[in-house]
């Protein structure tokens, strides 16, 4: 396994020693040296020893173009270009070889004593490009602000780039590259004027600031909005395979991953799993009336189904979704009463913007019926009300959503 060290640091040994007490293996243990890591363990009588290297997400891609890594780690989806150079395998991309296996945000850090608790992605752009430059021009204290970036092979980084200045990459006079999460937060704890990224896991101690983009209200991340992916600066993180290779061992490991007890690994490492809880989301004041009446009655659930590229073809995670969202209906007495939401980027005319959003949803209403027998459920289209994002190139991604609601009271 080779690539992010956000995934390689701790979540891949703690999910590969996982995977190898499922199989009874003995005798296992983990040494490291620095962002290497060997995992080594006992089997059917002989040791077997997985190298995890983690130095960036962009090394796993390399790595499984050259054919030296089984899985690429990755805090980023993969770009054009990598798929490009792995096209001879097949498609990266596609549900075969991108598997998403958890989910983080990058928390907006800042020192506990600087008194600005709310920026807007605008505002962290114009940090970063160099045209703030003082946290007076944000009503904080007339200091000097000190932005920290991580290094250009880091997934985190790319993710950063990509949510707060879309495909351009200003360079900003001044900007410090730091080698590892664990310096940003060093640096922000000890310098009262620097402001850095960090994944959600790697936040504690440090202020994180209050992040509004589209129309929702500012919000602070927390387990419950990154899991909706409605928290502006969430990500997924990614294991990717060689689709044209079958290795059993490399399918059984991604598929314990994604399964209820991989999922627990997830969680216990700190970042935020894929296992289905619901949620009480407070009421939008400006919602249209049937929404406002759902939100009222009912209870989210923080499963989001999303389509490829904006595309109507529903994503990797989405698909294994389907299959959580069954599990959960199983165990809960399969009587559940649910409304699927859909939402669509802004189109050309709200009529067309209403069609596609009751598409996205009657797509997904059509999957739990033929694949998975799931009977009554009702749909909600709502059009492009409540954008998460203003961006351009990513509202057909990250606006094209379909939300689950299940009902805990009947309407009137």
């Amino acid at each position: 396994m080779t690539g992010s060290n956000t995934v390689g640091a701790e979540l891949a040994p703690l999910l590969v020693k996982g995977y190898l007490r499922s199989l009874n293996a003995s005798n296992i243990e983990q040494r490291s040296a620095g962002e290497r890591h060997w995992i080594k363990a006992t089997m059917e009588g002989r040791t077997v020893e997985i190298p995890i290297v983690a130095l960036g997400s962009s090394t796993g891609f390399k790595a499984l173009n050259s054919d030296t890594a089984d899985i690429g780690m990755s805090s980023r989806k993969i770009k054009r270009q990598e798929i490009r150079m792995l096209s001879r395998f097949g498609n990266l991309a596609g549900a075969e070889a991108e598997h998403v296996i958890g989910l983080d945000a990058l928390a907006i850090a800042v020192h506990p004593s600087n008194p600005v608790s709310q920026l807007t992605l605008a505002q962290v752009a114009q940090i970063y490009s160099g045209k703030i430059k003082n946290w007076a021009e944000l009503g904080g204290a007339d200091l000097p602000i000190h932005p920290l970036h991580r290094d250009i092979e880091s997934g985190t980084r790319a993710t950063f780039d990509e949510e707060i200045f879309g495909h351009s990459r200003p360079a900003a006079p001044g900007i410090y590259e730091v080698s590892g999460n664990a310096e940003t937060q060093r640096i922000v704890l000890r310098e009262a004027g620097a402001i850095g990224y960090l994944p959600f896991a790697d936040a504690e101690g440090v202020k994180k600031v209050a992040i509004k983009a589209g129309d929702l209200a500012a919000t602070v991340p927390d387990r419950g909005i990154i899991a909706t992916e409605d928290f502006p600066l969430t990500r997924r993180l990614y294991l990717y395979k060689n689709p044209s290779q079958f290795k059993p061992h490399v399918d059984n490991f991604l598929h314990f991953v994604e399964s209820a007890e991989g999922q627990k690994l997830v969680a216990e490492s700190g970042y935020i799993n894929l296992t289905p809880v619901r949620l009480k989301i407070p009421a939008y004041p400006n919602a249209p009336q049937a929404y406002r009446e759902l939100m009222e009655r009912a209870e989210r659930l923080s499963i989001s189904f999303r389509f490829a590229d904006g595309s109507a073809d529903l994503d990797s995670r989405a698909l294994v979704d389907l299959h959580r969202l069954e599990e959960y209906i199983d165990q809960n007495g399969n009587a559940l009463d649910l409304t699927l939401v859909g939402f669509s980027d802004q189109k050309s005319n709200d009529k067309i913007t209403d069609i596609i959003s009751r598409f996205r949803a009657l797509k997904v209403q059509g999957a739990l019926l033929r694949d998975h027998q799931l009977k009554g459920v009702k749909i909600l289209a709502l059009g492009a009300f409540a954008p998460l994002t203003a961006d351009r190139e990513q509202a057909p991604i990250k606006n094209s959503r379909v939300e689950v609601w299940i009902n805990t009271e009947t309407a009137d």
